[in-house]
């Protein structure tokens, strides 16, 4: 990783997503004129992960309209991602009758989030929103208690744990799947059983869950021949179901067996679907294959957004180097260096970007073009015109 390499070199083409305009109000108006029709798109929207801001709006404007609409279901998507407002959401949600807003209402009232916290109403809550809404509220339940469980640093009740991941599980709820799945494995309130936890894995992981496509793709891994190829399946499918420790585990199979893959453009695609869909080390493996191809128009941010997305999920390695390019960058392009201000520019308008990097970093870039660097200047001219979209960009 060198300091001038985040903005010398670029990627190949077609490498950035294309831009999407940021949804309004009318576009949700569009895409649901009324009830029935905010349900179908909702549920076409959650069924496959969000992998940019533009993603993430879109389906909150949806749900913003669901809500409104009196689907349930909008109200409960809606409350996920309000924050103070998320309480109110999930009783309306409840109101509605979607048990998963049920269980959500409960788990607020258990963990005191939008109001102060009573465990008696939190479990009533949790336990009425699992014997009614079984397919959704049972794993919710098991893993408030597991929280509320951790947060007052007391040994989970183990047992009762495993009645409402059963019970869930029964009704097709992969989440509470999963959670007897990981119960059956390590003999959590119940006897210790890997045949019986990989079983278990594998209906979680049919039924959509990510993380349990995962465990079952590692128990594959420990079972004998062919196990390779079976986990990778495994990896593949959690990874797109959005679980990121499928991801890593998919890159981690993929680095160790290189010559499975067909050619450097699988693999990158590969690396790609790992970064965006939150494993670390899938944004560092593109970034290492992108950086010495040359610049493109379209690419030249995506070097250091790479780098900015392993960092913010915990990759130490790329925060070292950042603070070490913004350190250096900062200080050369104070002492007048038209190309640090540049690298610190493209630094901060690099996706993705918080608060007022954005308007931070074409500020730098303005005025090492001012200064006669010419990279920077044609960097000016290929944000400029998608600047007003700088919000909306791949996370």
């Amino acid at each position: 990783m060198g300091l001038f390499v985040l903005v010398g070199c670029g990627t190949s083409s077609g490498a950035v997503r294309p831009l999407e305009p940021a949804p309004t109000g009318d576009t949700a108006s569009a895409l649901c004129a009324e009830a029935a029709s905010c349900r179908d798109t909702l549920k076409a929207l959650l069924r496959v992960p969000a992998t940019s801001a533009c993603d993430t709006q879109k389906r909150t404007e949806v749900a913003r309209r669901a809500c409104a609409l009196g689907v349930g279901e909008g109200c409960t998507q809606l409350g996920r991602v309000e924050g103070e407002a998320s309480r109110d959401l999930f009783q309306r949600a409840c109101e509605q009758g979607d048990g998963e807003g049920c269980a959500r209402h409960g788990l607020s009232t258990l963990l005191g989030e939008g109001a102060p916290r009573d465990e008696a109403a939190g479990r009533a809550e949790l336990q009425e929103a699992c014997d009614k809404h079984p397919e959704v509220g049972c794993g919710i339940a098991v893993l408030g208690l597991t929280e509320d469980a951790r947060r007052r640093d007391a040994s989970p009740e183990q047992e009762l744990l495993a009645l409402f991941a059963q019970r869930g599980c029964d009704a097709g709820d992969g989440l509470a799947c999963r959670f007897l799945g990981e119960a059956f494995h390590e003999g959590l309130g119940v006897s210790r059983d890997a045949g019986k936890a990989f079983e278990l894995y594998a209906r979680a992981c049919e039924a959509g869950n990510g993380a349990a496509c995962a465990n079952e793709g590692v128990l594959s891994l420990q079972s004998g021949a062919g196990a390779s190829t079976r986990a990778d399946d495994l990896f593949t499918r959690g990874c797109a179901l959005g679980s990121s420790e499928a991801c890593r585990l998919l890159m981690v199979e993929t680095l160790e067996h290189r010559g499975g893959m067909k050619d450097d453009a699988t693999q990158r695609a590969l690396f790609r679907e790992a970064c965006d869909r939150g494993a670390a080390v899938g944004c560092l493996a593109l970034y290492d294959a992108l950086r010495h191809q040359p610049a493109e128009n379209g690419t030249r941010l995506e070097l250091p957004g790479l780098l900015k997305r392993a960092c913010r999920l915990g990759e130490a390695r790329a925060c070292e180097f950042l603070d070490d390019v913004s350190r250096v960058s900062q200080r050369q392009c104070g002492a007048g260096s038209a190309p640090a201000c540049g690298v610190l520019g493209a630094l901060l308008l690099s996706e993705p970007t918080v608060e007022s990097e954005a308007t931070e970093g074409m500020r730098f870039l303005q005025r090492a073009c001012q200064e006669g660097d010419a990279a920077s200047c044609a960097l000016v001219l290929e944000v400029a015109p998608r600047s007003s979209a700088l919000t909306c960009r791949s996370r």
